[in-house]
């Protein structure tokens, strides 16, 4: 019976030794996953700064226009900024994506700087000139 206890024992002190450098490793492991993250986001790039390297000229003053309104209208609040510089310059996209025609034109000289407002306006207007055709 004492011999059995002693085997018992033995084999759980083995279990746990185990137990402990196998959860070692897995920090080993989780260390270096971490510090690769840290050294793929230390060189990554924002996708709008990669946007912003590889764009026109025209689209490049949009963006700084875009910057200057959203500092003005959320002066502290950042994440609202890139949100709506985000969601502008998605719009802005779209509306280039357009055939020039009177409603676009229209559009465009009543909303210069409004790119959302642009394409809102602008799909209602082809939406109700197929309705009344």
């Amino acid at each position: 019976m004492k011999n059995l206890k002693h085997i018992i024992s033995s084999a759980l002190f083995l279990l746990f030794i185990f137990i402990a450098f196998g959860s070692m490793e897995e920090k080993k492991d989780k260390v270096s996953s971490y510090q690769s993250l840290d050294v793929s986001s230390a060189s990554d790039t924002h996708p709008q700064e990669l946007e912003t390297q590889s764009i026109d000229p025209k689209k490049e003053a949009i963006i700084i226009k875009l910057k200057e309104k959203a500092k003005k209208d959320w002066p502290n609040d950042y994440s609202t900024q890139e949100y709506w510089i985000n969601t502008e310059l998605e719009a802005y996209d779209h509306m280039e994506t357009i055939e020039d025609n009177p409603i676009k034109r229209q559009a465009q000289r009543d909303w210069p700087l409004d790119f959302s407002t642009q394409k809102y306006w602008y799909e209602q207007q082809v939406e109700a000139k197929n309705r009344i055709e």
